[in-house]
């Protein structure tokens, strides 16, 4: 897709960045709470939230840019 705005594989890492960011707010928050491992799960929980947002953000974005063009 030479001359395009955005990559073919751009959907694949939008999925990667909602699907990674829910993994830390499931998982890996559950895993540091049974550890009481408090400062580990505040920064989990934090980078889920901003995979979870980025992916969207960049999703809404590629929308829109594809709608525009």
């Amino acid at each position: 897709m030479i001359g395009e705005i955005y990559s073919g594989y751009l959907y694949v890492a939008i999925a990667i960045w909602i699907l990674t960011g829910l993994f830390n707010l499931v998982v890996d928050t559950r895993k540091y709470d049974q550890s009481k491992m408090d400062k580990e799960k505040k920064v989990s929980r934090v980078l889920g939230w901003i995979n979870i947002v980025s992916g969207i953000v960049i999703f809404l974005g590629a929308m829109t840019l594809k709608i525009i063009l």
